[in-house]
């Protein structure tokens, strides 16, 4: 016993330490010249609350004017996770970088504390075999991983990690008569936590709503006392309850303290209708049908009050948020259902297939026929909505990892069992029957252990050309005011399609329109899609933008998503095929006429008030060959302006050079109408550092262009900034 206990001990911290081992190793590509790059999105934001936080112990950013700019956002995020952050980077000391370096090496250690409480979940469950192999499962699960490394600081870690304790004390409540209150009241300590971490937490209230139910009804069905299962619940919800209250105003955690009350009513109705249901001998069957026409009715007349309608409504926006975002229809990959992001051949999926068979084994295993375990249906409820969670979107792939883990493993030992107690396991050599278990374990393991090697590659988006482009903005773009204390708008914004918002914010330290709270991406998506410069100057000066930037992406893979952003037809814009494995974009003429080609692909040509000012190093494309970041600014333009004798078009041709010495050339046009014309440009023709012109523009009609009566005209920086006017006649 001794030996086995040692064994077992020996097993969880390889599996913990593995899985730390696997989180950290992308450190490697995190930490460039001493500073941490962090990935993803999200987390720069939580990076930039974190930073606050520590300066204003505990007090979180609750509005930032450096978002969805001159407008200003208010966040609704809640502050728990980022005020953790701060909390441990003041014990090191209260620096940026010390705050930098607890955001990178928290998650790691979240995730890691997951594999242990998993584990013990599973034990107590399931036992130690099947508790072993699915922190091995969960410390490799590639979308684990992917959630959990270091240098990614995101609430969604720490608010599963609470989860997971929650529903590991409940079900000790609900095993452990002498303490199920005790157990249940920490679970609602656990629970209160989530909601302080995490919007959507309702959507793990109702899920324990829906087990205390099925819950009942079986009592009924087998003549138990619901009070047993319903006891620590209510100790639960009223725990959370008493924790909400100092907030339960506030926009970031009205939702979880209404799932709470709403869920201790439900209970406090539950409760005595199934003692009705006993005293009046009614057939438990009966139970479920009437809990769902009691539902629907208080649904019916939640519309007899106000404050009736707006429950009634933060309701169906939470029911939408999970199984109807309408980020799904814009091409927000990850609010996608799991079928429509990756193919139905794919490992990804391979996996939930895996672990919807353990699900099913587990229903199977649970049935009142069997002897029913009232921890063991909470497991399998919970699995359950985490699966259809993960089915309906593809983000929530990383909350059904956790139970996932625990159902293959269950998978594995039903199908050893099955194999072992099978009539050719029987006649067959003792080690080949070891062989096919052997065989069934590695194919369970397939999907996890091939993704593996894609966890050293793990490189933040943001490094190289990204951040090169930024840090260039952050030391050359006028400063703005109130970064530190963003209460009021900044002298400028800038303007680039929203997934790169929270990368400008924080690593230029400058106030952005559009960003991942998606506030101002109409705005940012009308802009780049203008076919006339006039409608993205509307957007410019509505917005006080003074620079753009953009990349490849925007003209490649997220060009569809911008244009249903609009509710343009993405084919309007490009067409893409696929070529084995290669994607081949063919842009459409109507595309080509945008702001955002003429800005990205044409460097400016036929624009008057952008200009590129800074390129990346590395260029890309086939048919486009061009720099994959760009920054341009926004400027008055000159006006090159007189007479003309000519009936045709005229225009300019400028010789440029950009920051990375690329030559290119500048061309705009107008026609003359009576006999005048003016050309807006948005190049001055002094200077010789960064982007600058090499010689004067060549103006001239079109006609007879370059030759016959073109002149050379010389264009001052003072007045492309002051929209001057350089009078040229013919």
């Amino acid at each position: 016993m001794e030996r086995e206990r040692s064994y077992e001990l020996w097993g969880v911290a390889a599996a913990v330490l593995l899985g730390l081992s696997l989180r950290l190793v992308p450190a490697r590509n995190a930490l460039a010249g001493g500073e941490v790059q962090f990935y993803g999105y999200d987390s720069f934001y939580h990076m930039r609350r974190a930073l606050y936080t520590a300066e204003n112990f505990p007090s979180a950013l609750w509005f930032d004017s450096y978002l969805n700019h001159p407008i200003g956002f208010e966040l609704t995020w809640p502050p728990l996770f980022d005020q953790i952050v701060a909390a441990a980077a003041l014990l090191l000391g209260g620096s940026p970088r010390a705050v930098e370096a607890a955001g990178a090496i928290i998650p790691p250690i979240l995730g890691s504390l997951m594999i242990l409480l998993l584990y013990l979940l599973a034990r107590k469950l399931f036992g130690t075999k099947v508790a072993l192999l699915a922190a091995l499962l969960l410390a490799i699960d590639p979308k684990h991983i992917a959630r959990t490394i270091f240098g990614l600081p995101d609430h969604d870690p720490m608010e599963l990690l609470l989860m997971l304790g929650a529903i590991l004390l409940l079900a000790s409540a609900l095993t452990d008569r002498d303490r199920r209150l005790w157990f249940g009241a920490a679970a609602g300590a656990l629970l209160a936590a989530v909601g302080y971490t995490w919007l959507g937490a309702p959507i793990y209230m109702i899920g324990i709503l829906i087990y205390a139910a099925v819950q009942i009804s079986l009592d009924l069905r087998e003549g138990a006392d619901p009070g047993d299962a319903i006891a620590p619940m209510a100790a639960a919800f009223g725990v959370a309850l008493l924790l909400f209250l100092p907030f339960w105003d506030e926009p970031w955690l009205l939702p979880s303290f209404v799932g709470a009350l709403g869920s201790l009513v439900a209970l406090g109705i539950l409760y005595p209708l199934s003692r009705l249901f006993v005293a009046k001998r009614v057939p438990w069957q009966a139970f479920g049908p009437l809990v769902a026409i009691l539902g629907y009715i208080l649904l019916i007349f939640s519309y007899a009050t106000e404050i009736g309608r707006y429950l009634h409504s933060l309701f169906r926006e939470g029911l939408a948020y999970f199984f109807d975002s309408e980020l799904s229809r814009v091409g927000v990959e990850e609010a996608m259902p799991i079928f429509r992001v990756y193919d139905l051949a794919s490992l990804s999926i391979l996996g939930l297939i895996f672990a919807l068979g353990g699900l099913f084994i587990l229903a199977r295993g649970v049935r009142p026929s069997t002897g029913l375990r009232p921890d063991r249906l909470l497991f399998l409820i919970w699995a359950g909505l985490a699966a259809a969670l993960a089915i309906s979107q593809t983000r929530f792939l990383f909350l059904f990892s956790v139970s996932g883990s625990v159902l293959v493993s269950l998978l594995f030992f039903w199908g050893m069992e099955k194999i072992w107690s099978s009539d050719l396991s029987q006649r067959a050599d003792p080690r080949v029957v070891r062989v096919a278990v052997a065989l069934l374990l590695l194919a369970l393991l397939i999907p996890a252990v091939v993704s593996l090697p894609a966890v050293v590659r793990y490189k933040p988006e943001i490094a190289g050309d990204w951040t090169d482009s930024l840090d260039w903005v952050g030391e050359n773009a006028p400063p703005t005011e109130g970064f530190e204390l963003p209460v009021e708008a900044g002298n400028y914004s800038i303007l680039s399609w929203w997934d790169y918002g929270n990368w400008i914010l924080y690593r230029s330290k400058r106030p952005v329109v559009a960003n991942n709270f998606q506030a101002g991406a109409t705005d940012s998506a009308r802009f780049f899609l203008a076919e006339e410069e006039e409608e993205a100057l509307n957007v410019a000066d509505r917005r006080g933008v003074r620079y753009v930037i953009t990349d490849e992406k925007m003209v490649y893979r997220k060009l569809p998503a911008i244009a249903r952003w609009i509710d343009e037809d993405p084919a309007s814009y490009v067409s893409i095929a696929a070529d084995s494995e290669v994607l081949t974009y063919e842009h459409s003429p109507r595309f080509l006429a945008t702001v955002l080609a003429r800005l990205h692909l044409r460097d400016c040509s036929d624009l008057g008030s952008f200009r590129l000012v800074y390129e990346s190093k590395t260029t890309s494309g086939l048919r486009f060959p061009v720099s994959r970041v760009k920054v341009f600014e926004r400027v008055k333009g000159a006006r090159i302006a007189g007479t003309t004798p000519y009936d045709e078009p005229m225009g300019v041709i400028l010789d440029m050079t950009s920051n990375q010495g690329r030559r290119f050339q500048y061309f705009s046009s107008t026609t003359p109408v009576d006999g005048r014309y003016e050309i807006v440009v948005p190049y001055s023709t002094g200077g010789t550092d960064g982007t600058h012109s090499v010689g004067p523009y060549l103006l001239g009609p079109l006609k007879d262009f370059p030759g016959g009566d073109a002149t050379e005209v010389e264009v001052s920086e003072e007045d492309v900034l002051g929209g001057g006017t350089v009078e040229v006649n013919f």
